[in-house]
């Protein structure tokens, strides 16, 4: 049974492999309780994804567009996770959609012609894979979906388990489909990652990243301007990078926001347009992935407004009362 009283650590065969070689992989994924022995709260909304959810299992934040949480299990725990209210905690136990759960997803997405997207997420998608074969092939059906979207982490964290077979039929679920890769660090492109990211190339799919900034791990320009040189030449479009969101086991890897836009500011100078990804804040308590400025304009960081025009000030991430 998982402890469901902290974030469990988890790793594979692979990551304990490259965490003797790479410090960053080690602190990616290595359970430190100098600042995680705490408990976990499984009750937290961080970004109002439980409050947005039509039914079990979907997040609906944005028009147009459905995220359906196929698993709520990884290959890996990252620490800085997120989602640790639901994934290796809490929900963990459930492990991922059962079929009747996805029939109602389903059913729910046939009846609503205004969704035009569907987004794979997690957990890892690649943790069900009946349950990702299930809901691609019934969107082969729905005239009204035209772009599919899978996001990942298993292929960094066990490249050598993913289901090559699999994943080239739901290439062909529609005419568009996105595959987005999460990494963070180069020494995660180990010979076998680059090979499956060919492999994924060849099958049809639009290869996109997202990536966090993290302390300690990818806090320099060096790192980053590497990995997006890397994922581009690869044929992979970095898309997003994030701020880590602060929750109290996440501050150790929560970098200054400053710096964040200091080295994408340079990174901006140094790198092609197609390989340099949006630098985003994920608002918490708010609606909206909104987009960073470089150093080449003159802005005020003090504040930031999500899509519903609600200010934040960003030392808190609380709501500024009006008066």
């Amino acid at each position: 049974m998982t402890d469901e009283s902290r974030f469990a650590e988890k790793t594979t065969l692979h990551l304990r492999n490259l965490a003797t070689k790479s410090d960053a992989i080690k602190t990616m994924y290595s359970f430190n309780p100098e600042f995680e022995d705490v408990p976990a709260d499984t009750g937290r909304d961080l970004l109002n994804e439980k409050t947005n959810s039509p039914l079990f299992g979907t997040v609906r934040k944005f028009d147009g567009r459905l995220l359906v949480l196929l698993s709520y299990t990884c290959a890996a725990n990252c620490r800085y996770c997120e989602r640790q209210d639901r994934v290796g905690v809490g929900l963990d136990r459930v492990g991922r959609l059962r079929p009747d759960q996805i029939d109602d997803v389903i059913t729910y997405i046939a009846n609503d012609p205004s969704l035009y997207e569907i987004i794979l997420s997690g957990g890892d998608p690649l943790m069900n894979p009946k349950g990702m074969e299930q809901v691609f092939d019934s969107m082969r059906e729905l005239d009204h979906i035209k772009v599919l979207r899978i996001h990942t982490r298993f292929p960094m964290q066990s490249p050598q388990q993913v289901n090559l077979d699999l994943m080239r039929r739901l290439a062909t679920a529609k005419p568009t489909v996105y595959l987005s890769l999460h990494i963070d660090h180069p020494d995660e492109l180990t010979p076998e990652v680059k090979e499956l990211i060919r492999e994924f190339r060849a099958m049809g799919y639009i290869l996109i990243s997202q990536s966090v900034f993290l302390k300690g791990v990818n806090d320099d320009v060096e790192t980053l301007h590497d990995m997006f040189l890397q994922l581009f030449q690869l044929g992979v479009r970095p898309y997003y990078i994030y701020h880590c969101q602060r929750i109290v086991t996440t501050e150790r890897f929560e970098m200054d926001f400053e710096d964040e836009v200091r080295i994408m500011s340079e990174l901006r100078e140094r790198m092609s347009g197609l390989a340099f990804p949006q630098h985003v804040l994920d608002l918490p308590g708010a609606r909206g992935k909104v987009v960073v400025p470089t150093n080449h304009w003159k802005w005020d960081r003090s504040v930031v407004h999500d899509f519903d025009e609600l200010p934040l000030d960003t030392d808190s991430w609380k709501v500024i009362e009006e008066g």
